[in-house]
């Protein structure tokens, strides 16, 4: 893949004027949050709020298979991810056209949300199959799992499609398969060239890549670990991640928080 973007031929801005929602110690926790709630919706309802590849993957099986009623889970996961992506960008429209950040408000309903969602799985799913024997993805799962899991599917596409740059360059803290892609793009192009994209050495760009993944997969451990403990838990990780965000947004006055428009990838 060629390292050339349509943001080529400018030197990156520093670090510190990057807009809140593009700073790398945000992408990966960004990612954090993604991770955890890929980890309770795969074992108690044996489905990928954040990934819908797999979800995909999981349809085109079903189908094969004749089983419509298995195929119906995956493909409203789909839809659920894809309406939160559509509603926020209808937010997100509404809010730049009066000249106001949409970033707080995509911040505290994600998280008020988030939060509803772990009540609601402490107190209706219980230990669940996640907790109780490990991740079944054979297992049948509640339709509460279930329903809670598209909720949560929702969330996410509002996530990524709120929250999709990373110091100037496009990634995905919900869908990482292109983030794996970039990492080890830019990676292998340090062997050849030091200088990369926007005036920031290759290695750097990897690093930044490599950054998210670890967020992404250490969100899902932690999220397995928590949920050990009272299943439902891991799903408030990502509701305090967001809340968090949110104050420190409030912190900057809600200045120079929204990520930027448009945007390169190599």
């Amino acid at each position: 893949m060629s390292t050339t973007s349509t943001g080529a031929g400018r030197p990156a801005p520093e670090t510190s004027n990057f807009p809140l929602m593009e700073l790398p110690l945000v992408g990966f926790f960004l990612a954090l949050a993604a991770g955890a709630m890929n980890a309770w919706s795969l074992a108690n309802a044996a489905t990928f709020s954040t990934v819908q590849s797999g979800n995909i993957i999981s349809m085109g099986y079903w189908l094969i298979q004749g089983d419509l009623g298995k195929f119906a889970f995956p493909a409203l996961a789909v839809l659920a991810f894809g309406l939160g992506s559509a509603l926020c960008g209808v937010l997100m429209t509404t809010f730049q056209r009066s000249g106001r950040p949409y970033t707080p408000g995509v911040l505290l309903v994600g998280s008020v949300l988030l939060v509803i969602i772990a009540i609601l799985a402490i107190v209706l799913v219980g230990s669940g199959d996640g907790r109780a024997a490990g991740v079944d993805l054979s297992a049948d799962h509640t339709i509460t799992a279930h329903v809670l899991a598209l909720a949560i599917s929702f969330i996410a596409g509002a996530q990524g499609n709120a929250f999709h740059k990373n110091s100037g360059m496009l990634y995905g803290n919900v869908a990482v398969t292109f983030v794996v892609q970039m990492a080890f793009n830019f990676l292998v192009q340090s062997a050849f060239k030091r200088e990369g994209i926007n005036g920031s050495t290759n290695i750097k760009w990897a690093g930044l890549f490599f950054f998210v993944l670890l967020g992404f997969a250490g969100g899902a451990a932690i999220g397995f670990g928590a949920d050990q403990l009272l299943n439902g838990a891991s799903i408030f990780i990502p509701a305090v991640i967001l809340l968090a965000l949110f104050f420190v947004a409030l912190a900057k006055g809600f200045k120079n928080v929204d990520p930027t428009p448009g945007g390169s990838f190599a």
